[in-house]
């Protein structure tokens, strides 16, 4: 497991390793609102997704510690308004979704490795794991390229305060180090490597394919 005991201590650096390996092992984390109704969806696989393969879908893994998000975001509200005095704001964001890039041989435990280490960190509980190992297209050549990713359900919220827990940008850079610590990975830049949305994907995997089929055609 990733959680150590005392304060998270970010790991010296890592030896000189070859570029292409280095390339192929790096990870991010992406935080956005969580969209419950249709996180459940997508994360559980509830729906048809034409950038699914079925067959691959065994692969995928899953730990729930709270099952039901929308009575969690009842809660969450209940607690702050016992504890500020004031209802939840419209606008706030107390449930939040990860979303990081592994490698196929990433597991549960690191993932919940990595989820201990945040949360003795800054008090951020998870709530929800899955790895999606079956996302991804076909390119023009016929071959399979994998979006391998994991997503991350966080309860934002100090239940000692009743307010949204803050992180500022050393936070979260040091949040990605320890994401690459935690799933043995290397540590990417937020502007070299991201997890890329299912349309932002799908679209991209077809901008390569049509670049690719006029290079056959000018050939």
């Amino acid at each position: 497991m990733c959680a150590l005991r005392g304060a998270w201590r970010k790991p010296p650096a890592p030896p000189k390793i070859d570029q292409k390996v280095q390339a192929m092992s790096k990870t991010s984390i992406h935080i956005e609102p969580c969209k419950i109704g249709s996180s459940e969806q997508h994360n559980q696989r509830l729906k048809h997704l034409d950038y699914v393969r079925p067959d691959l879908s065994h692969q995928n893994e899953r730990w729930v510690g709270v099952a039901d998000l929308p009575a969690h975001l009842d809660n969450l509200k209940t607690l702050v308004k016992d504890k500020t005095g004031r209802s939840m704001q419209a606008k706030a964001t107390p449930i939040r979704e990860g979303v990081i890039v592994i490698k196929q041989d990433t597991t549960i435990a690191q993932l919940r490795g990595l989820a201990d280490a945040i949360e003795q960190r800054w008090g951020i509980k998870t709530l929800q794991i899955y790895t999606h190992k079956d996302e991804g297209h076909t390119d023009s050549d016929g071959s399979w390229k994998p979006n391998l990713h994991a997503h991350i359900v966080f309860d934002w919220v100090n239940h000692d305060t009743g307010k949204s827990i803050k992180l500022s940008k050393q936070d979260m850079a040091e949040m990605q180090t320890m994401v690459a610590d935690c799933l043995e990975m290397v540590r990417g830049e937020s502007s070299d490597i991201t997890h890329l949305g299912a349309i932002q994907y799908k679209t991209q995997a077809e901008e390569q394919r049509l670049r690719t089929l006029k290079e056959k055609t000018m050939k």
